[in-house]
């Protein structure tokens, strides 16, 4: 397990808080967009409930009868408070992470998302990652270039899904 920090990663526009169900009411209007689940195998949520629910579960941080570690982080701009997303890893026992990322499609395309998952790859590099995984459809271009900007390569491709990676020291 990683010992990340309960505080909040700052970068100069963003703030990572670690997930709370308070929050859930506030993303929601972050997260509602259907657009932003063009490539994953879930619907956008209903209503704040359906956020809070999700909260609820991922912010045990333990899956349930497994062995990974959950960290998630809702993400905010730092000036006005906005939300705009969330990043999360899964960590497994050999402190390899696979990580994913929600935005509001409103703010897609101005850097936010590099700059939230940069954050979060230097934070759990530092707690002692060894390497990143990231598992992106291959439809999804914004992201496969998302992932190449960071320093991820592409590994694999399985059906509709690439796998990039990338080591953790890489910076």
């Amino acid at each position: 397990m990683l010992s990340a920090a309960r505080t909040p990663i700052l970068t100069p526009r963003l703030e990572l808080r670690r997930t709370r169900i308070e929050d859930a009411s506030t993303m929601f209007e972050a997260l509602r967009h259907s657009e932003t689940y063009t490539f994953l195998p879930r619907a956008a949520p209903r209503s704040p409930a359906d956020v809070a629910t999700h909260f609820a579960r991922v912010i045990q941080e333990t899956a349930p009868g497994r062995r990974e570690q959950w960290l998630n982080w809702t993400v905010w701009r730092r000036d006005i408070g906005l939300p705009l997303g969330t990043v999360e890893a899964s960590v497994d026992p050999a402190r390899s992470a696979a990580i994913g990322y929600l935005f509001d499609p409103r703010c897609w395309r101005r850097g936010y998302g590099r700059e939230a998952v940069a954050a979060m790859l230097d934070h759990l590099s530092a707690c002692g990652a060894a390497s990143f995984d990231a598992s992106i459809d291959v439809r999804n271009i914004a992201s496969q270039r998302l992932a190449a900007a960071l320093g991820f390569t592409h590994a694999s491709t399985t059906g509709i899904d690439q796998i990039w990676r990338r080591d953790a020291d890489l910076r």
